[in-house]
């Protein structure tokens, strides 16, 4: 097969920023096309609540969906049926969902907690910031750089909740986070669709179900290959689980069903796919990841050069350079070092009754640090939708 230019046109019906779309259909001729489709396609089940927000107000409306997520859709008086719609489909729970042996299975995961904040912070959210039409809202709804450090506090908030023994059970502090990223996906949704900075020709729709499908490589793909890079890889009947927990996870933020990635390889097939294909990386994905660095070095207190090492390891180095990453050859050092901590920590992890003592001392660190950083940066609520001040944002509600 001839290589096609990096930067040729995308086909018809396909938004203008995507690139190298005709090599990818070659090489994924089932999933590219789903894929490019879904570019267009928001949350149709979501989108319709929060048409129905405009009309209930938006104060009325989210109380609504906090009292179904809580107390059951019976007890919202006069619930739209758009929301009797959402949590029909949120309360029918798949067959492939047994979440008592996921959480038996990821019982001891927090004995990694330290390492898992720092591939958060290294990989996750700097990794997704190298497509410019992915960040897009993040730049729009105007909040990320100047609150850098408070958007980590609510992805970890959820994420936290999310990945707890009985977080993602019906009344679940996981399910219920879970279920409000959702609409805050779709408040935005509706605010950018309305702007008319937004270009749907050249991004199509806002927060699509093309990029929503991606969250799962970012929070599962790309934290399980990173926490492995430095040594703290998980047990194999762990890492199924993982897998596991954000297939569903991906369900209950209505991505569809044909696009919900099921393991590590159609993970790793969505992963080829979306970097083939992202639009160039632009100043304002420079930005966030300034911004991130600059917090996320004031919380580790590390030298700069480690951080970036962390992220040249996590992202490799063409990533890199696209996002002004500076190099540093500290980078070449934790790849040595990453395999010799693997094998102590799966020599530890044998160890009879260290995986949860190291658990135990996971748990406390972790609780340490979100009451340090939540003292730090004045964070008393969990997501945006609830933030009591903070610059405009088209989820929260200002009294309600």
């Amino acid at each position: 097969m001839s290589e096609i230019p990096q930067g040729s046109d995308p086909r018809p019906g396909i938004p203008s920023s995507v690139r190298r779309s005709r090599e990818a259909i070659e090489r994924q001729p089932e999933l590219a096309p789903a894929y490019f489709a879904a570019m267009w396609e928001g949350d149709p089940l979501a989108d319709a609540f929060v048409a129905d927000a405009a009309v209930l107000g938006k104060g009325r409306a989210m109380r609504m969906l906090r009292t179904a997520c809580r107390n059951g859709i019976d007890a919202v008086e006069d619930a739209p049926a758009s929301l009797v719609a959402l949590f029909a489909e949120l309360e029918d729970v798949p067959d492939w969902v047994d979440l008592d042996a996921i959480d038996h299975a990821c019982r001891y995961l927090g004995r990694f907690t330290r390492q898992g904040g720092i591939v958060l912070g290294a990989a996750s959210l700097v990794g997704g910031y190298a497509n410019s039409a992915a960040s897009r809202p993040l730049e729009l709804t105007g909040r990320y750089v100047e609150s850098a450090g408070v958007r980590t506090i609510e992805v970890a908030s959820w994420l936290v909740e999310a990945s707890s023994t009985g977080g993602l059970q019906r009344f679940g502090k996981g399910f219920d986070l879970t279920v409000r990223v959702r609409i805050i996906h779709a408040l935005v949704r509706q605010a950018l669709c309305d702007d008319p900075r937004w270009d749907e020709s050249a991004w199509g729709v806002p927060i699509c179900q093309a990029y929503l499908a991606y969250t799962l490589v970012e929070f599962c793909l790309i934290p399980l290959r990173g926490m492995a890079a430095i040594g703290a890889a998980f047990l194999p009947h762990e890492v199924a689980a993982y897998y596991a927990r954000w297939r569903y996870i991906g369900h209950l933020l209505g991505i569809r069903a044909d696009l919900l990635a099921t393991n590590q390889a159609e993970q790793e097939a969505l992963e080829q796919l979306y970097l083939m294909t992202r639009p160039e990386v632009d100043d304002y994905c420079r930005d966030l990841v300034g911004a991130i660095n600059r917090e996320f070095r004031r919380v580790h207190a590390w030298a700069p050069a480690i951080v970036h090492s962390l992220e040249r390891v996590f992202l490799g180095d063409q990533i890199a350079e696209e996002l002004a990453i500076p190099d540093t050859r500290l980078k070449n050092a934790i790849r040595r070092v990453g395999p010799v901590l693997a094998e102590i920590n799966r020599l530890i992890d044998r160890t009879p009754g260290m995986l949860p003592l190291r658990t135990t001392m996971g748990e406390r660190y972790r609780i340490k640090q979100d009451a340090r950083l939540r003292a730090r940066y004045a964070v008393r609520h969990d997501l945006v939708d609830e933030a009591p001040t903070g610059n405009p944002h088209p989820a929260r509600v200002q009294n309600p």
